[in-house]
């Protein structure tokens, strides 16, 4: 006898679940705008390759000083700092540090490495900085469709998460393309599947969709792979603008309340609503409802 098998839209529209923002502690402050900041500091590493450090090709024969190096977290910390949103960048490499406005120059940034050789590394450096948020943009040095190495990062971010008690929420980044571009489509496509399928295994993980919205044109380049600073500035409004959004973590939980997620096929929350709408296939008990 062949086996039925059957699927199940939901669409839950919430009134009931509570909302948070990305820094979820106790003692926040309200802004002007009526928007609630965190009134003690957020530790957040921005983790990655030479776009996060800030390297171009020409500092290879011609190096700039390291404190001149600022990619785009220069342009996030003054955004931040202007929502009033206290931030602690860490990580254990130090670049930007002669810039005015001066901004906290720590990061996690390794020109020149694929996502296999950070993976290797981040169980380290989220013991040595203990980040609440993590920012990931790697992936330009893997030339290659599949994003394996990020799922490894992802995984030892996991195993930190249980060896130490601390939640962290990480922000993954598809990453942007340049002329020298080798499968950057694929490879960001792979990535979204792929962080889909963690958000719908309970993964606390926003997807940013640097590839598209950042607006970056051929002028936002410095050379055929890193942005100049109005390229990092973009980039930075895209990352402000994913960490100052709502977030409602059991929105994401919700269909693991009814299903088992490896039933669930798709998942999309929106946020503005307060909605989640799943696919998921009808487990042979069936579903109740109360």
């Amino acid at each position: 006898m062949k086996k039925l098998n059957l699927k199940f839209f939901i669409l839950l529209i919430s009134i009931l679940l509570g909302t948070t923002l990305l820094y979820a502690v106790d003692n926040n402050t309200t802004d002007s705008n009526n928007t609630t900041v965190p009134a003690v500091p957020i530790h957040i590493m921005p983790l990655g390759d030479s776009i996060t450090y800030d390297f171009r090709l020409s500092d290879a024969t011609d190096p700039r000083p390291t404190s001149l190096r600022t990619g785009y977290r220069n342009h996030l910390w003054y955004m931040l700092k202007d929502a009033n949103y206290t931030a602690d960048f860490v990580g254990s490499r130090v670049a930007g540090e002669a810039i005015t406005p001066h901004f906290d120059p720590d990061n996690e940034g390794h020109p020149g490495w694929t996502a296999v050789e950070l993976a290797e590394n981040t169980y380290g450096y989220m013991i040595n900085s203990r980040p609440d948020i993590v920012l990931l943009h790697i992936g330009t040095n893997d030339n290659a469709e599949t994003p394996d190495g990020i799922n490894n990062i992802l995984d030892q971010i996991d195993a930190y998460e249980g060896a130490s008690g601390q939640s962290v929420r990480v922000f993954v980044s598809l990453i942007i393309g340049g002329q020298a571009a080798h499968a950057i489509k694929p490879f960001n496509d792979n990535l979204e599947k792929l962080i889909k399928q963690r958000i719908i295994n309970g993964d606390n993980i926003t997807l940013v969709d640097m590839y598209r919205t950042a607006g970056l044109t051929t002028s936002d380049f410095i050379d055929r792979i890193h942005p100049n600073d109005s390229g990092y500035r973009k980039m930075a409004q895209v990352w402000f603008k994913s960490l100052m959004a709502p977030y409602t973590p059991a929105l994401y939980a919700f269909p693991r309340t009814l299903v088992n997620s490896a039933l669930i096929e798709s998942l999309d929350v929106n946020e503005i609503s307060h909605s989640v709408t799943f696919v998921t296939k009808i487990p042979n008990t069936g579903i109740i409802f109360y």
